[in-house]
């Protein structure tokens, strides 16, 4: 008997207002809080910009079930081959897409005001 299952096994859920992200990774939601800036041990490549503190991998908090307490992370989920990859790979692609969706907002001046500006400046 094959089972089809409906709902994806990693799956990005929200960024809550406190600044977490919440992935469910398999029955599990893992909570991380991450900035925009690089991360060592969490990102691979630098490209320049601000750099954060090294990545606490026991900062991630778990929560079993949907409506389960948040508890820390264990070491047996650490552990598990796949869970840092698939935990980077989400969390990673949606910072991409803030940090594009922040440099793509425009200038706040308009073309008149920058040269005005630049004028007063050399002036």
């Amino acid at each position: 008997m094959i089972t089809k299952f409906t709902t994806p096994f990693s799956q990005y859920l929200c960024k809550d207002k406190d600044g977490f992200y919440n992935v469910r990774l398999g029955p599990k939601i893992y909570l991380a809080k991450l900035s925009l800036n690089y991360t060592p041990d969490f990102d691979n490549e630098f490209f320049g910009g601000a750099q954060d503190l090294k990545f606490d991998w026991y900062s991630i908090r778990v929560r079993d079930s949907q409506d389960g307490e948040l508890r820390q992370i264990t070491t047996d989920d650490l552990s598990k081959t796949w869970f840092k990859g698939a935990l980077k790979k989400v969390i990673n692609y949606q910072r991409a897409i803030e940090r594009t969706a922040r440099n793509s907002q425009g200038s706040r001046y308009s073309a008149n005001q920058r040269t005005s500006y630049n004028n007063a400046q050399s002036n």
